[in-house]
C-alpha cells in the first residue's frame, strides 16, 4: 500500500485549510477550517464569525471563543461530517479523493498535532499518534469507491 504523506502540493486538497465551500448546519463557509471551528462555539451566533474567516484566521479565532462544554466528546463526529459535506458537495474534490485508491492519508506536521495528525519531530517520536483527520478520510473514502 502506497502512502501520501502530508497534505500539500498535488493533496493539499485533503486539507481542510483547502479552499472550498462548506455549508455546514446554515451556514456557508470558504473552507473546512472555519466549519470545524465554528462549531466549537458555544453559542451558535458566534458561528458567523467564521463565515468569511481564511483557514489561519479561523484556526486562531477558534483558540479564543467560548467554547462549548460537550467538545471533546463531539469534534470526531462533527469532523467526520464536514468531510463528508466537502466531498460529496463538490464533484472534483470526491474524484481527486478517489484517485487516492487505497493509499494510507497522514496528515504529516510540523506543528505538533498529534491528534489530528502526525508530527514527526524529535519532540513527538515518543508521543502517540492518532491521525484523524487522514483516518476520517479514509473512512469517507470507503463509501465512495
Amino acid at each position: 500500500m502506497n502512502t501520501i504523506k502530508n497534505f500539500r502540493g498535488k493533496y493539499d486538497f485533503l486539507s481542510n485549510f483547502y479552499y472550498s465551500y462548506i455549508s455546514y448546519e446554515g451556514i456557508t463557509y470558504s473552507n473546512a477550517e472555519a466549519a470545524f471551528q465554528s462549531a466549537k462555539c458555544a453559542d451558535l451566533k458566534d458561528r458567523y464569525k467564521f463565515e468569511f474567516l481564511s483557514p489561519s484566521e479561523a484556526k486562531k479565532t477558534g483558540r479564543k471563543i467560548n467554547l462549548r462544554s460537550d467538545w471533546e466528546n463531539v469534534k470526531v463526529d462533527i469532523m467526520r461530517e464536514i468531510i463528508k459535506i466537502k466531498f460529496s458537495s463538490n464533484l472534483e474534490l470526491m474524484i481527486e479523493l478517489k484517485k487516492t485508491g487505497t493509499a494510507e492519508l497522514i496528515e504529516g506536521n510540523t506543528w505538533h498535532d498529534n491528534f489530528w495528525g502526525i508530527c514527526e519531530c524529535e519532540n513527538c517520536k515518543s508521543i502517540p499518534k492518532k491521525n484523524m483527520l487522514g483516518n476520517l478520510l479514509m473512512e469517507y473514502r470507503t463509501t465512495i469507491l
